[in-house]
């Protein structure tokens, strides 16, 4: 059967299913728009859901379910949904709290103490189920050595999980200030439904939560499925696509989700109609409305629900989830005030979202902007108050902070009664309008994402779920600028000295070598720690375990280190010619500040295969 007849067939079903929803949008038109991107994008087969609270626009499939066998993707087809497993964690760790005595209030250990966590504020601030839901709890994601389970053939207890990953279940932060992804949050959580319920978690939200909601192929599967139309994931290579084996994650109730476009398609229905089969109208909302971050409790209703996001689109406001697993990526977002509903997935490691970008723009090309904000002037004081610079505090993962530190903060200018994000070096970035209160439009948004405020005698710009403090700019510049020089000085010695030595070797008379020996050591070494990270991080299934490339960043950073420091011993011993001393001294200086640098954010002794 060729595309076109495949087209054809599609679109007279659809016909039969809704003629005036066929009436409404071009469906062919649209799927050539689809197939059109995925090929640009290179991306294998996508599954796609597109409703109206009461009509189904299109479900089905596009492009290949598995390349060398000519599978075409069809709506029955199950993907991994990665993250999007949250969404239904946490509506099933939700509804299964309003049929007993406990709530999102309660803390965690009320439920489980023998839960391996540390908060040192918990006698005044303990992490409630609420904290876990919307990722305030202060946990950090995934270390690395935790990220798959290579050792379980069925799924285990999620307590196992827990366990697994109590080296990310800290509070860096008193619980509820601040917003910072961490997938053993949910872990955390499906244990809680076990405890509760007295079934594994993946069995309850199966009879509670996806039957009733129409979704009966889908569910949380630890290991591929057997005898059931599943895709095969693909990761790009330069120009090849290449499979990805299954392989579970530790992760369970925060990514072990599988569904088809059928599915899908039931899921967001219930979701626009607010369907009170298992939750009340009220409890909706509460789901799509932060309530426990310090900018939710001074009135900010953006951001990170229960497993569920808001995200303004083309003139309306969505609601929604996005996950990525390997070899896969996904999105779902739904908007009452358009009644309408998308969900994607493709088998390519990538970013669904944009695909639910180009599906959107085709859908609302006829539509006008619902946006209804209404601007205010900037109060003086709001301004002389928060002009200024802000770093990141609130980073995933605590290792990979000096990251946030050291490439990312903002700038805050007011420009009149608009305010200008900047980069640290001066690039705009994003414009915010006033909205009252502290808060602010971000862009074109039609409801505010942003606000400012005070806490714990800190400035904090609160922007898209992201907790900034006010900072030294200065200070920051000369850090930046600092460490760029000292990576200068570095990468141009290791272009000298690679010369230096292969000129010596052509030499008579061998000129001394030690000086050169040392300061070269310790940037080869600081160069192999960076490939060898370099390798790890693209070598996912391997980066929590012991192999050559780990070894190679633990042992190099340790030699970095001892190598810079012993450039000091030969600064007296240096030939007479004050232009190299200079030049010896200046890049021996370099290299020892970025080993202060690199043992000040702890990757100096990293143990990859325990961290």
């Amino acid at each position: 059967m060729n595309k076109l007849t495949i087209k054809l067939l599609l679109s007279f079903l659809m016909m039969i299913n809704s003629s005036s929803v066929f009436c409404q949008y071009d469906i062919p038109s649209l799927l050539d728009t689809i197939e059109n991107f995925i090929e640009e994008k290179q991306i294998p087969g996508a599954m796609i859901s597109i409703v109206n609270s009461d009509t189904i626009i299109f479900v089905g499939g596009i492009g290949y379910a598995n390349i060398k066998e000519k599978e075409r993707v069809s709506s029955k087809h199950l993907f991994r949904q990665g993250s999007i497993s949250k969404s239904f964690t946490a509506f099933g760790l939700y509804k299964l709290l309003n049929e007993t005595s406990y709530s999102l209030n309660t803390p965690i250990e009320e439920i489980d103490q023998n839960l391996p966590f540390n908060n040192e504020w918990r006698d005044d601030d303990p992490v409630r189920i609420s904290h876990l839901l919307e990722h305030t709890s202060g946990f950090e994601d995934f270390h690395l050595h935790a990220m798959y389970n290579t050792r379980d053939n069925e799924t285990p207890p999620v307590f196992n999980m827990v366990v697994d990953h109590q080296n990310s279940l800290k509070s860096r932060w008193k619980p509820g200030d601040r917003k910072a992804y961490s997938n053993p949050n949910y872990i955390v959580a499906g244990h809680l439904i076990e405890v509760i319920s007295g079934v594994p978690y993946n069995e309850y939200i199966k009879e509670n939560i996806l039957n009733p909601m129409r979704m009966k192929s889908s569910g949380f599967y630890f290991k591929k499925p057997p005898n059931v139309p599943f895709v095969e994931g693909y990761r790009k290579i330069g120009a090849n696509l290449i499979p990805i084996p299954f392989t579970s994650i530790n992760g369970g109730p925060a990514g072990d989700f599988c569904a088809n476009a059928e599915d899908m398609a039931n899921y967001l229905q219930f979701m626009l109609k607010k369907d009170t089969a298992l939750i009340t109208e009220k409890e909706f909302s509460r789901i799509e409305t932060p309530k426990t971050s310090i900018a939710a409790r001074r009135g900010l209703e953006f951001g990170y629900g229960l497993g569920n996001y808001s995200v303004w689109k083309n003139g309306y406001l969505f609601h929604g989830h996005g996950g990525e697993i390997d070899g896969f990526a996904s999105r779902y977002v739904y908007s009452r005030e358009i009644d309408l509903g998308i969900a994607v997935s493709i088998n390519r490691n990538g970013n669904a979202n944009a695909l639910v970008d180009e599906i959107l723009k085709y859908l609302t090309k006829d539509k006008t902007d619902s946006s209804q904000r209404i601007v205010y002037p900037v109060p003086e004081d709001l301004k002389e108050t928060f002009t200024g610079f802000y770093e990141f505090k609130s980073p995933k993962n605590q290792f990979m902070a000096f990251s946030d530190r050291m490439l990312a903060g903002l700038v805050l200018d007011f420009d009149n009664d608009i305010v200008v994000t900047k980069t640290l070096l001066g690039k705009p970035k994003d414009t915010l309008y006033y909205a009252g209160k502290n808060q602010f439009y971000l862009n074109n948004e039609g409801v505010p994402s942003s606000m400012l405020m005070e806490s714990n005698n800190k400035k904090v710009f609160w922007i898209n779920d992201n907790y900034t403090e006010k900072e030294s700019r200065i200070k920051r510049l000369i850090i930046f600028f600092g460490l760029f020089l000292s990576f200068l000085l570095a990468a141009i010695y290791l272009l000298y000295g690679s010369v230096w030595f292969i000129s010596r070797f052509f030499k008579r008379e061998k000129p001394p070598v030690l000086n050169h020996v040392i300061l070269f050591g310790a940037i080869f070494c600081f160069v192999l720690m960076l490939v060898g990270f370099s390798f790890i991080m693209n070598d996912i299934h391997n980066t929590g375990s012991m192999n050559f490339y780990s070894v190679v960043v633990y042992l190099s950073s340790y030699f970095m280190v001892g190598f810079s420091f012993m450039t000091i011993w030969r600064w007296g011993r240096l030939s007479n010619r004050t232009g190299f001393k200079v030049y010896y001294v200046s890049t021996s200086i370099a290299t020892i500040i970025l080993s202060i640098y690199l043992w000040d954010v702890g990757f100096i002794g990293l143990k990859l295969w325990s961290y």
